[in-house]
């Protein structure tokens, strides 16, 4: 009766552990596959954008010729980034995460996407006042150029804007499901030491 007991409290331990495991490693791939998306999308973006952009730059003229261009410019970084953070993610993927570890990746990966937010902002205003000094230059060129190049900039920083507020509340969801479950979790001192409980 003794062994079947302590049978049943080891088969319920090891369920308990491989459901802990199974969490953090549904927390991980989440984080994992969603910032592997927004690098293939950053990516696509990219590709697009400096595709068409040297090319209808080379075939228009004045502003629009300017807008291509920046288009194009602005997304070889852009691509670079994404090659990065998608070489970067693929490494991650083969990690396994422990809680401490989950939640210290889930805080920069929102802190993250709320600065790239945040200098999403910056991009766009940035390509106003650009927008602006080109409508106010006497220069046909010098208006050409800053009017074209504050269009693109505001068209770029509209799209980053867009994709890293999403991307930031995707992983914001996945915190709070961490979170949620962090909270269960109490340490607490026994006669024998430390233990951790968790309640449901």
């Amino acid at each position: 009766m003794q062994r079947i007991f302590i049978l049943i409290i080891c088969l319920l331990l090891s369920g308990s552990a491989l459901s802990q495991q199974s969490f953090n490693d549904s927390i991980a791939i989440s984080r994992n596959s969603i910032t592997e998306k927004a690098m293939i999308t950053l990516g696509s973006w990219a590709a697009v954008n400096i595709a068409s952009g040297f090319i209808i730059a080379g075939q228009t003229q004045g502003e629009s010729k300017y807008f291509w261009q920046m288009n194009a410019y602005w997304n070889l970084i852009n691509g670079g980034l994404a090659i990065m953070g998608y070489i970067n993610v693929r490494k991650a993927m083969a990690r396994k995460y422990g809680f401490a570890e989950n939640e210290s990746a889930q805080l920069s990966m929102e802190k993250l996407y709320a600065f790239n937010f945040g200098l999403d902002l910056a991009y766009i205003a940035a390509g106003f006042y650009l927008r602006e000094r080109g409508v106010n230059n006497m220069n046909l060129k010098s208006k050409e150029q800053f009017t074209g190049y504050g269009k693109s900039i505001i068209v770029q920083g509209g799209f980053l804007l867009i994709m890293d507020g999403i991307v930031l509340s995707l992983h914001h969801k996945n915190s709070v499901r961490l979170n949620k479950k962090l909270k269960g979790l109490e340490l607490g001192a026994g006669p024998n030491g430390l233990g951790l409980s968790y309640s449901f």
